[in-house]
C-alpha cells in the first residue's frame, strides 16, 4: 500500500479520529516511517488548561513504549520554556532545524539528551491549533542525511489534519478536567452526560462533611492578602485530597469552607465510613498548619441524610450543587465545632451508623433550627494519636 500525504490524511481523518491517543500517535509515527522518512523520534506537545500543568507531550520511538511527559508550571518558572525549541518556533511561526553536530550543548535544554541518545538531526514544527493555540511536533533522525525537502514538506502537509484530530481529542479532555477542578467529578460527568439544564435535579442519599477553619476572619484581617489566600491554598491541599482519595466529591469552596459528600447505594454505613476517613486524615494532615507563625485550627462537621442535587440558579447562570435541610444542618454542626472548641462532630443520624466511633456532645441551639441541635464527637479510642496531633485536635 503506498503511503504519502494523501493517504496519511485520510486515515488521520478517518480511523486515526477515533484512536486512542496513544494509539494515533503510534500509527502516526509508522506511518511516516513507511512513507520513507527516517524517524527515529517523533512527538507531539500540546498546551492544555489545566489547575497543575501547562503543557502534555508524547514522545514515540520504534518497537518502544509510547513515553508522555508534562510540563507545569514549576519548569515554566524555572526557565524550562526560555531554553526550548519549541520558544523559537513559537516566536518566528518558523520550523526550526538543528544538525546536533555542530550545535553546542548549552543552545537548548534538550541537546545533550539527543546527542546522548546517538540523534544527529532533529526537526521542531508548529502544530497550530484553530482556536490560535500554539503547539509543536518534533522528528530526530539517526540517519547523517536526516530529512530530505520533500520529506519535510510531506509532514507540512499533513499536519493541520494532525492538528484537528489532537484539538478535539485534547479539547475533549480539556472539558472534562477542568468541569472536574471547578465542580467536582460527579458533577463533571453529570453536566458532560447532559445535565445542562434549570431544575435538572436528583434526590440522593449521602454522607456529608463540611469543613471551616477556626477565627478566619481574625486571621484574614491580620494577614497581607497574599498570605491569606497562601492559608487557603494549604488549607484546601490538606482537605481535598483527603476527600477525592475516599470517592468524595468536593461541591463547594464557601470562603474558607468546603462542602463534599460521599453518595452512596446502599444502607449508607460504606458512605459515612468514607466520610469519617477523610475528617479523620484531613485533621492530621492539618496538624502542622500555621499562618503567621501561628498554629491554625479547623473544624470538620458530618452528617448523613437526603439533599437534592443538580442544576440550581438562574436561567442563563447555573451552579450544581446540593441543597436542603440536611445541607443547612451539616454546616450548622461545622458552626458548633468552633463554639466548643471541637475538631469533629457528628450528627445524630451519621454517628448512630457507627455508635462505637463515638459518644454524645450535647445538644445546642443552632441558628435556623427549632429544637437544640444533638451533636457526637469522636469516642476516646479514636484520638488516640500521637502527641503533636492529639494536641492539635484537642
Amino acid at each position: 500500500m503506498k503511503v504519502d500525504a494523501p493517504s496519511i490524511m485520510a486515515w488521520l481523518v478517518g480511523e486515526g479520529r477515533s484512536l486512542a491517543f496513544s494509539a494515533l500517535i503510534d500509527g502516526f509515527g509508522w506511518r511516516l516511517t513507511a512513507a520513507g522518512l527516517p524517524v527515529d523520534r517523533f512527538s507531539v506537545s500540546v498546551r492544555v488548561l489545566s489547575a497543575s500543568v501547562l503543557a502534555v507531550g508524547a514522545v514515540w520511538r520504534p518497537h518502544m513504549p509510547l513515553e508522555f511527559r508534562t510540563f507545569d508550571y514549576a519548569d515554566r518558572d524555572a526557565g524550562f520554556y526560555d531554553r526550548s525549541p519549541f520558544k523559537v518556533v513559537y516566536d518566528t511561526g518558523r520550523p526550526l532545524h538543528l544538525d546536533l553536530r555542530t550545535t553546542p550543548d548549552d543552545r537548548f535544554g534538550i541537546v545533550p539528551e539527543l546527542k546522548k541518545e546517538g540523534y544527529v538531526h532533529y526537526h521542531v514544527l508548529a502544530l497550530d491549533f484553530a482556536d490560535g493555540v500554539k503547539n509543536a511536533v518534533t522528528m530526530s533522525s539517526k540517519a547523517p542525511e536526516g530529512f530530505t525537502s520533500d520529506q519535510i514538506a510531506l509532514v507540512e502537509a499533513v499536519l493541520p489534519a494532525l492538528a484537528a484530530v489532537i484539538e478535539i481529542r485534547t479539547y475533549h479532555r480539556v472539558l472534562r478536567e477542568l468541569l472536574a477542578t471547578y465542580v467536582g467529578r460527579g458533577p463533571a460527568e453529570a453536566i458532560i452526560g447532559g445535565t445542562v439544564f434549570r431544575g435538572d435535579v436528583k434526590t440522593m442519599r449521602a454522607a456529608m462533611m463540611f469543613a471551616d477553619l477556626r477565627n478566619f476572619t481574625s486571621l484574614s484581617t491580620r494577614l497581607p492578602p497574599e498570605a491569606t489566600a497562601d492559608l487557603l491554598n494549604r488549607y484546601y491541599d490538606v482537605l481535598v485530597p483527603a476527600v477525592t482519595e475516599r470517592g468524595g466529591d468536593v461541591l463547594k469552596f464557601i470562603g474558607d469552607g468546603m462542602l463534599a459528600v460521599f453518595e452512596h447505594t446502599d444502607e449508607g454505613a460504606d458512605a459515612a465510613a468514607r466520610a469519617l476517613s477523610a475528617a479523620e486524615v484531613a485533621l492530621l494532615n492539618g496538624a502542622e498548619l500555621t499562618a503567621g507563625g501561628e498554629p491554625v485550627r479547623f473544624g470538620v462537621a458530618l452528617h448523613h441524610g437526603e439533599a437534592i442535587y443538580g442544576n440550581v440558579g438562574a436561567l442563563d447562570r447555573l451552579d450544581f450543587t446540593v441543597v436542603g435541610r440536611d445541607v443547612n444542618e451539616v454546616a450548622r454542626i461545622s458552626s458548633l465545632c468552633g463554639q466548643l472548641g471541637k475538631p469533629m462532630l457528628a450528627s445524630r443520624a451519621f454517628a448512630g451508623m457507627m455508635p462505637e466511633r463515638f459518644r454524645p456532645a450535647g445538644a445546642h441551639p443552632v441558628r435556623g433550627i427549632v429544637e437544640p441541635l444533638p451533636v457526637f464527637e469522636p469516642a476516646p479510642a479514636l484520638l488516640a494519636l500521637s502527641q503533636p496531633v492529639a494536641e492539635a485536635l484537642g
